[in-house]
């Protein structure tokens, strides 16, 4: 059995100008020569071919030329020369300048691009390169998947996938609960078997453990989520099994010669802490939460139906734990009385039915103990007639 408090869901979360026209200079210009105007003061045979003739009958001596042409000529040409080297030296001067490759002025920050550098040995410019950018990439956004469904809580738990359990060897403790003390150290025993066989496979399902502790009380027990008369609950606000010692220690004094009885006891004590256990199995991997806010949403028959799923799953757990550890935890007298104890379990010795009747109990019981594996105890996905 088990009596829950539960707080709140957690909370979801860019050129040179051209060379200079040079001058040529052709020979002066002259007056014309010839003949003067007019008819000469004598006569004389008649004119022949020529230019006339002296008055003395023989030819006119030939005139003397000017020698300047012959000196001024030459003094031209040779100014003319002189200017045109001058000119053609002028011009080369220039066109070496413009073919001069000089070093490149360094770039200041306003340059994009870096200017090539001379390489004298390659023969060759050797052109930084630009620096390319890479595009940036826009980074996904993280995105917060929403929190598991109380249906995924209770009836996908990844609980149900960690295969079976593997067996602790666990001792069952040689004590006699003739008082709450007594019974106490026998239920602590059995708590540190169970502390062995579970925390491993709820961490293999991805949840992180947490410890449960254990106290005893006599007829009532005062808890944070209420109190209770002679009957074992747990308690999830604060983790906390409370066991009913005085019903315990009560029964064992019934048979003090009567080892069936006392086999009884032993059974009843060990059957009921892997119980209330299975329901801090229930806690921790958020099944017993989820349950209970399925069973406020309904009401009547539907409301009770919810509430026997989360008891008999946990009877199941228990179980499996007491399978897995049957060699060295269950002896055949124990065994015995395990298995009358859940053929005599049920609603039916009480008036609420909320935990399930005598026909189902033993159903959930033995399939947890035979299968040592949480998956077969996932009362959550069975039909309405198995958790009757």
């Amino acid at each position: 059995m088990s009596n829950q408090h539960y707080g709140p869901p957690p909370q979801q979360y860019g050129g040179p100008p051209g060379p200079p026209q040079q001058q040529y200079w052709g020979p002066p210009q002259g007056p014309p020569m010839g003949p003067p105007p007019g008819q000469p003061p004598y006569g004389g045979p008649p004119p022949g071919p020529g230019f006339g003739f002296g008055g003395n009958g023989y030819p006119p001596p030939k005139k003397k030329r000017s020698k300047a042409p012959f000196i001024v000529v030459p003094l031209v040409l040779l100014f003319a020369g002189v200017v045109s080297l001058y000119l053609f030296a002028l011009h080369a001067k220039q066109e070496r300048r413009n073919n001069y490759s000089s070093g490149r002025p360094t770039y200041g920050y306003t340059t994009p691009t870096p200017a090539p550098e001379w390489n004298p040995s390659s023969g060759r410019p050797t052109a930084t390169r630009p620096t390319q950018l890479r595009p940036t990439q826009p980074r996904p956004t993280k995105t917060t998947p929403p929190p598991p469904s109380d249906l995924d809580l209770t009836a996908r738990n990844k609980i149900y996938k960690t295969g079976v359990q593997k067996s602790v060897n666990c001792r069952a403790p040689n004590l006699a609960p003739t008082s709450e003390a007594n019974a106490r150290k026998s239920y602590a025993a059995v708590i540190a078997c169970l502390n062995k066989a579970w925390p491993a496979q709820v961490r293999a399902s991805g949840v992180q453990w947490q410890g449960v502790k254990m106290t005893s009380y006599w007829y009532s027990g005062y808890s944070p989520c209420g109190n209770m008369t002679l009957r074992s609950f747990y308690c999830g606000s604060n983790r906390t099994i409370y066991m009913d010692a005085k019903s315990h220690v009560d029964a064992w004094k019934k048979y003090p010669n009567y080892p069936a009885g006392k086999n009884w006891v032993r059974a009843a004590m060990m059957d009921t802490t892997a119980h209330e256990y299975g329901h801090h199995l229930q806690k921790v991997t958020g099944i017993l939460s989820a349950s209970h806010r399925l069973k406020y949403q309904k009401s009547g028959d539907k409301a009770l139906e919810q509430n026997r799923r989360m008891e008999i799953q946990a009877t199941c757990f228990g179980h499996v734990f007491l399978g897995a550890n049957r060699r060295t935890l269950v002896s055949s007298g124990v065994r015995k009385q395990l298995v009358y104890i859940n053929n005599n379990s049920g609603d039916e010795y009480d008036v609420v039915r909320d935990h399930g009747s005598r026909e189902i109990q033993p159903y959930w019981a033995d399939r947890g103990y035979n299968s040592r594996n949480p998956a077969f105890c996932n009362t959550f996905v069975a039909s309405s007639q198995y958790v009757r």
